[in-house]
């Protein structure tokens, strides 16, 4: 049994990372562009400069217990003044190398739906992380035609079971996610498929992020089933994370409420340090928000990383992840 665990997170934690990318804000307020559509964010009586400050104290201090946990962390900084968002690349840039699937590394390049938001693209950023050996998948051109697809903010990667998660919204068109897949799976030796669902707030309104309320973990797969109104569809989402005949290794559902999502519970991700033990970052927010039952098992199972980004939650409407 005891060889069999060993073999069994040796595969799956392959997969993860002990290094993150951190793009630290210059200026940060409230983005009116981004707003339209993402009921996180909350505009607030208070002078710009003092929350930027606050938020650049907060990415700094999360930055901090990142790389005290032994997490290498590669820091960048925002390009120009008006582009508030620039702390969440995730939305615009991802890196994929899976060894036995995709061996060098894959950069890609995702259309943003806010102008200022497409004008986060680094190309310092590109270059850095881009090998020798590697491809690239820019899918900036969609901008022009005014489609869009905000990276790893509306695709959640499972690369142990092949499967890309994917809330349809005005962030995550399907049109997009479909040439994408195509284009990825050109790179993968296994090709990848996507599980396609809709998720809503408590208010009813779209959730603007797959990331919001879906977190793959190593051995975990924190959703939140309530946000899913369809009943079909939430029971393929329910067979897709646990079924044996779905899943090279079938993961753990960890079920959390609406409530749970508002305060952020879902934007959490698994990364390695160190000593390749898996590590679980999340908000305070995540931390507190947690049902004591849900953060138990997290525990149980994973190191657990948590900083103060409440003003940055508040007014960017986004979170650790």
């Amino acid at each position: 049994i005891l060889t069999h665990l060993r073999s069994f997170e040796m595969e799956v934690n392959r997969f993860y990372t002990n290094h993150v990318m951190m793009v630290e804000p210059t200026k940060f307020f409230f983005n009116t562009e981004t707003a339209c559509d993402n009921e996180f964010m909350h505009n607030v009586e208070e002078d710009n400069e003092a929350i930027a400050n606050k938020a650049i104290q907060e990415h700094r201090d999360l930055r901090a217990k990142i790389e005290e946990a032994g997490i290498t962390v590669t820091k960048y900084e925002q390009m120009t003044d008006d582009l508030p968002d620039s702390l969440f690349p995730n939305n615009w840039f991802s890196t994929h190398k899976y060894p036995g699937n995709i061996d060098n590394r894959l950069v890609c390049v995702y259309p943003m739906k806010a102008p200022t938001r497409q004008r986060e693209v680094n190309p310092k950023i590109i270059e850095d992380f881009t090998e020798p050996e590697s491809h690239t998948i820019d899918l900036t051109g969609f901008c022009e035609k005014g489609q869009v697809l905000e990276g790893t903010g509306a695709l959640i990667f499972d690369p142990v079971n092949l499967k890309v998660y994917a809330n349809i919204s005005q962030r995550c068109e399907k049109d997009v996610l479909d040439h994408f897949l195509e284009q990825f799976n050109s790179k993968c030796q296994e090709p990848f498929r996507s599980v396609v669902f809709s998720s809503c707030t408590s208010s009813g309104t779209p959730i603007y992020h797959t990331n919001v309320m879906f977190s793959v973990l190593s051995e975990h797969i924190v959703v939140c089933l309530e946000s899913i109104p369809d009943e079909e569809e939430r029971k393929k989402v329910v067979e897709e994370i646990t079924s044996s005949e779905l899943n090279k290794y079938p993961k753990k559902l960890l079920e959390i409420s609406l409530d749970e999502v508002n305060n952020m519970c879902g934007n959490i991700i698994c990364v390695l340090n160190k000593d390749q033990e898996p590590c679980v970052i999340m908000a305070t927010t995540a931390y507190n928000g947690f049902k004591p039952e849900n953060l138990e098992e997290l525990k149980a199972h994973y190191k657990i990383i948590h900083s103060d980004v409440s003003t940055i939650e508040k007014i960017g409407g986004g979170s650790a992840r």
